[in-house]
Formats: C-alpha cells, structure tokens, sequence
C-alpha cells in the first residue's frame, strides 16, 4: 500500500464516523483517536467535540494512570496531496492558554465556548486535575501533508505540540494479523557473549541473550504486528512505559543504561541455533515486549549500537498451551485487559462450542482477536456479547461503554449460568435490527451513537419481558433464534418500528426542556435518564395496545408466523404438483 491508497483508505474510515453535527475533521479524530491513540471507539467519539466554538479545542482526554490531560486539534482534508501549514498550529498552541490553570479553566467555562465544550470539560473535571499537577499535552492531527514552515514549527525546542500528519499516520500504520503465521528464520548477532542458559527436564530449552536493539529490529513482522500475534494483547498506545522508553532511546547518554532500566523480552521459537557469534530462529513469536519493539521501530533513526536488551528466547512450539501460561506471566509491564485474559476462561470456550453446535459453524464467537472468521457468515466478538448481555438481559445499557468493569467485577453477572448462546444471539439480533434501522430516528447524532443503540435494546427487552410470546423468547429464545429466526427478525422490526415514534417525542421534549441542548454523549450513561426514558416508552406502548390490540409484540409475531406456515406450505404443493 502507498501512501496515495492510504489516505483513500483512511477517508472511508473516517466516513464511517460522520453524523449529523459531526463534521469531518471531528470524524477523523475520533478515527485517529481510535486507531492510533488506542482507545475504545465509544471513548473516542464521548472525546471529541462536534459544535462550533470550541476554542481551538477539537477533543480532550484524560488518562488517569498517568496523571496526563490530552488536547487535540484536526484537521482534515477530502483531497490528496494538500499541505498544512504552520498558522493552525501556532493558534493551537495559543489555545493551551485556557487550561494554564483552574482559574483559567474557570475562565473558559465562563466564556462564550460552545456548550458541548463546556460540557465535556466539566464531565472531565478538568479545573480539578490540573489544580492537582496533571500535566498538559497537546497533538495536532491531519491527514495534509506539513509544509516546511509547520515542520520548522514543530521542530523547535521550545515546542510543546506533537504533530501527525499523513506521512507520519502511514509510517506508523499497521494491520491486524490472523493467528496462523509462518515467520523465516532469522540470524541475530551476538556482540555480547554473555547468556544465561535454562533448561527444563521436559526438555524446554530457555536461553536469556543481551542483545543489541538494532538486530532486534531484523525480525520479521514489526510493522504489520504479524511479530506478535500470540500475545494477549498489541500496542497499547501512549502509555507511561512507551513514553519512559521513547525519552531513553531519545537521549543517546543513556543508551548504555538501557540495559539495567528495562525488564526485557521474552521469545518463542520452534527452533534455536547458536553459532559462534550468533543465533538463528525460526517460526519465531514476541509473547512480551510489544511496545518496546514497536517503539523501537517508530524511533528507529535513533537507536545505536549502545543499547541493549534482556532476551529470554524459549524454543517450544508455539502451539502447545504452555505458551498461553508463559504469556499470561510474562506480561507485567502494563496491567494486561481483563478482557483479553478472560479469552481463554472456560465460560467463553464453552460459549464458542455452544455457538457452534447450535448453529452449525455458520456463527463465531469470537473470544480471542485474531480467530479467523473464514467460513463463517456472522461474528460476535465476546466484548460486544458482554455489552449485550449487560444491556438486554441485566438493564444496564448506560454501562455497556464500561468494558473494563464488564470483564472485572461485572463479571460473573454477566456470564452467569443463565447466559447461553441463544440468549447471545438474540440480544444481538435485536441491537443490530435498531441499528440497522436506526435511520427511522430524527436526531441523527443519536443513530449513530452505539450507547443509545444499547438503551435502545433495552427498550425491546422490556417490553418482550411484558408480553406473553415476547416473555418465552426472552426466556429461551432457542426455537426462534434457529428454526423461526426470520419471523423473529421481522416482529423485532415491526416493534422498533412502533416505537421510535415514543423515542423521538421524548428526545424532542428532553431537548427543550434544557434549552435546545441534548449532550447525548452524557445522558445515555446517565441510570436516571435511561429509566426515565424506559418508563416513558413502556407507558407509551402499552396504551397504544390498549387501542390497537393486533399491534402487541404476540399478535405481530402471530401473524408474521402464520405467513410463515402459509408460504411453508404453498411451497410444499407446488412441489407436489410439479
């Protein structure tokens, strides 16, 4: 891919993030913020501000763990080829102004800024923790070219901005791999004949090398993460440990301390060689050290010859499950997500085989990235099967953006015993028929927002909860997920349908009631607002069933059903007579 496809490519993408309200540099940061800065998509979009008037402040975040507050400013482009030059940045540094202090914050909250801005800095709690001493940062995103002013801005000591602009968006990106690699061999130098060597009586062979970060760097797979498919997780973005290892390679006085400040990497190869000065591997895996390679590869330029870096290289097949237990233990440099640990619990293998069985292969659970969807016709990841879950059957929709918390305390109430894969399958037939239909909403930002498509979901489920059909599904939906899958789609549409009428009258109502202003970012995880919403949608329906009782979720399904059987049976004479 050149750069000219990957900034085609990137339009479509960004162009998935456009509503209403959003224009198009607001939709590619929430792109940039996902793909690049590494946050979920829900905290990206919740971290952008769509309105005008924002004061030169396009999105901010806040990452607690490292006591960092993020400003960011994009611009974007429709068109190849155009440059960017230095005016925007210079009024964007201007802007960090507002956020000196928590009086000047105060300030800008008092100022004619946009309400969203507002908003979000106050949701942020932005006065407090720059009062508390977290520290100001700020990046400057394009997909434009910098034209030589804008790099002689960026470059110069006194700068406090960091910039993106296509050619360093294409040098950093990266494709996902599928799990089944074949990696050649490779020769690494030995400069350092120093090495610890391990081996266990099963015959295990562990050998521990300090080797130079520069030979490190002929591995195959850097780039494209093909490198590191069998850790449990990839880049982890700007995290403190990036950043501390970025600012050694950056001064070279410290590169000969490199050594006695990191931890190390460790390998899986299926074979090692050592020759007099060296070694070669094959088939070969990073299971931790992620980031330090990835690092090492976007500062390239500057690595020398003085650093080096603790190997454990483990010859062990790759396949055998101890490679999991060695991955698990290994990773301690950043907490490893809950959720990429929960990947191989015995509660999501025995989704995975329930999906199978019950579905003839033709659906994947998919609890580890990476699982190949070849041959299937539907994925469900195991995060959005929790958000489901949590939304649906426990009415919870304001903390399906909470994913940590789902694979944390949630938990066990979430995959608990009465979860199955019908249940699965039906949360998410019902979220994808509102999104699939979300068009039949007036407030377009609200279409396109996944919090409120989850609120939306519970809103199905309760009024399936109340109806007497409707509650047998809900309860054991598996004779109508498998063998009358399409009249339940359609019921579940006629239904949406019936309500979304309900919705928009108490969006528009809620709207004015605080002066035209709806902050959907916020009030979808709101509890309050959700049950008050659910209340008014559940009243709503059951007094147009009291006027229009063939409208009741039994009465739709009924019908839909009996056209089922009609057209059953039409077909099977018509087959007969011929």
């Amino acid at each position: 891919m050149n750069i000219t496809e990957f900034n085609s490519r990137l339009r479509e993408e960004v162009n998935t993030y456009m509503c209403s309200g959003r224009n198009e540099s607001a939709a590619f940061l929430a792109w940039y913020l996902k793909n690049f800065f590494r946050i979920e998509e829900q905290d990206a979009i919740d971290s952008v501000c769509d309105s005008r008037n924002d004061k030169g402040i396009d999105g901010i975040y806040v990452d607690e763990i490292g006591g960092e507050i993020y400003l960011f400013q994009s611009k974007f482009s429709p068109n190849d080829n155009r440059e960017q030059g230095d005016n925007d940045l210079r009024n964007f540094v201007g802007a960090r102004q507002w956020f000196e202090s928590e009086r000047s914050v105060g300030q800008l909250v008092a100022s004619t800024a946009s309400v969203e801005l507002k908003s979000l800095v106050a949701q942020l709690e932005i006065a407090d923790r720059i009062s508390s001493g977290y520290s100001i940062y700020l990046q400057f995103v394009t997909n434009k070219m910098f034209d030589t002013n804008a790099k002689e801005f960026l470059n110069l000591p006194s700068n406090i901005l960091e910039g993106f602009d296509l050619n360093v968006l294409f040098s950093k990106y990266t494709y996902i791999a599928d799990e089944e690699i074949q990696i050649s061999p490779v020769s690494l130098s030995l400069s350092n004949l120093s090495r610890i060597e391990y081996n266990l009586p099963s015959g295990i062979i562990t050998k521990v090398y300090p080797i130079r970060a520069n030979e490190l760097l002929k591995l195959e797979g850097i780039r494209d993460r093909t490198l590191f498919y069998k850790n449990v997780r990839y880049g982890l973005g700007k995290t403190r440990v990036n950043k501390d290892i970025k600012k050694t390679i950056l001064h070279a006085s410290e590169h000969n301390n490199f050594f006695l400040y990191h931890n190390g990497i460790t390998v899986v190869c299926d074979t090692l060689e050592e020759g007099p000065n060296y070694i070669t591997i094959s088939n070969y895996t990073i299971i931790n050290g992620c980031q330090t390679m990835l690092t090492f590869y976007e500062n390239r330029n500057q690595i020398t010859d003085n650093i080096y870096i603790l190997t454990k290289i483990i010859k062990l097949p790759s396949t055998t499950p101890l490679v999991q237990q060695i991955t698990y233990f290994a990773n301690n440099q950043n907490a490893i997500s809950l959720r990429d640990l929960k990947s191989d619990d015995r509660v999501q293998k025995a989704l995975q085989r329930e999906f199978n069985g019950l579905f003839n292969c033709s659906i994947l659970y998919r609890r580890k990235t990476g699982e190949s969807k070849e041959g299937y016709d539907e994925v469900i990841e195991k995060d959005f099967a929790a958000q489901l879950i949590e939304a649906f059957y426990l009415g919870n929709p304001h903390n399906t953006h909470l994913k940590n918390k789902l694979f944390g305390d949630r938990y066990t109430q979430i995959f608990s015993r009465r979860i199955n894969a019908q249940k699965v399958y039906l949360a998410y037939i019902v979220y994808n028929i509102v999104d699939q239909n979300a068009q039949h909403l007036v407030n377009e930002q609200i279409r396109e927002y996944g919090l409120a498509k989850f609120c939306f979901a519970h809103l199905i489920g309760q009024i399936l909860q109340k109806d007497e059909i409707g509650h047998q599904i809900y309860e054991d939906p598996t004779e109508y997920v498998t063998a009358h899958v399409e009249t339940l789609k359609k019921s579940i549409s006629k239904l949406w349908m019936l309500i979304t009428p309900d919705i928009d009258a108490y969006i528009a109502e809620y709207t004015e009631q605080n002066n035209g202003f709806l902050d959907y970012k916020n009030v979808f995880k709101n509890a309050e607002f959700v049950r008050k919403l659910a209340r008014r949608i559940n009243s709503d329906h059951e007094r147009i069933m009291v006027r229009h009782a063939e409208d009741s979720f039994s009465n739709i399904y009924t019908s839909f059903l009996d056209e089922e059987s009609d057209s059953t049976t039409s077909y099977s004479q018509e087959t007969a007579d011929e």
